[in-house]
């Protein structure tokens, strides 16, 4: 079991809003425009919709197992159902992509209002772990807002990030850095050091973009960053 350190009151309220100006982006794509690739290897912008919308309709399933004290999967049948249902999601037209962003962020603030401080608190199930329902409300606006960036477009980059969501995540991200690393590296971010061993590499620049490096958005992050040395490749965020 692991406990939540999340700042629930400020996941809940943004998610709403991240929500909103992720529909507002896909709102002005055509079908074209969709089937273009995103910044994620593999996937059109398509995927990366048609992912947003399924991760939405996961947390209302783990909410409602936490209302109703039942134990439930994020993503039934697992990562290659998950996997599949995204693939069949990113053949749908502009149009149908949309009504499914709108339903599924409609449940969420739904399921959410629901909530009270004691079912917030009720263990669920998510793939990596049992976590605390409040853990539903953060995963939502991070995948909101990373994934939005995930489109890349110019209307939505790191850089409009709003600075509640970067300060809030970046300290959660940098604390877990030192794991993330090989045995006898460091790198240097900012003022602060992480791991052990030699330093490899520093970077320095805007929050945004270090949290962006962190997230393994390095192509967006690099522009915006001075880096010395080689930094090295950090394995998936969870």
């Amino acid at each position: 079991m692991t406990s939540s350190t999340y700042d629930l009151p400020a996941a809940v309220a943004n998610v709403p809003l991240a929500q909103e100006r992720f529909f507002g982006t896909i709102a002005t794509l055509t079908d074209a425009e969709i089937r273009e690739p995103s910044v994620l290897p593999g996937w059109s912008r398509a995927h990366v919709i048609a992912h947003v919308s399924r991760q939405g309709a996961a947390m209302v399933r783990l909410v409602d197992g936490a209302l109703t004290h039942r134990s439930v999967e994020a993503y039934p049948g697992g990562p290659a159902v998950r996997d599949a249902e995204i693939e069949t999601g990113a053949q749908s037209d502009v149009n149908d992509l949309m009504d499914e962003v709108s339903e599924s962020n409609r449940e969420v603030v739904y399921a959410f209002a629901r909530m009270t401080a004691p079912t917030w608190g009720r263990q669920v199930l998510f793939p990596t772990g049992a976590y605390p329902a409040s853990r539903c409300a953060w995963a939502r606006w991070r995948e909101v807002e990373i994934h939005h960036v995930d489109l890349g477009l110019d209307v939505y980059t790191i850089e409009s990030w709003p600075e509640e969501f970067v300060g809030t995540h970046l300290p959660h991200e940098l604390a877990k850095l030192p794991a993330r690393l090989a045995p006898g590296v460091a790198v240097q971010v900012g003022e602060s050091r992480f791991g052990t061993g030699e330093i490899v590499a520093s970077l320095e620049g805007p929050d945004s973009a270090l949290l962006a490096w962190l997230l393994g958005r390095v192509g967006l992050a690099a522009p915006a960053l001075e880096i010395k040395g080689t930094p090295p490749e950090l394995p998936p965020w969870s």
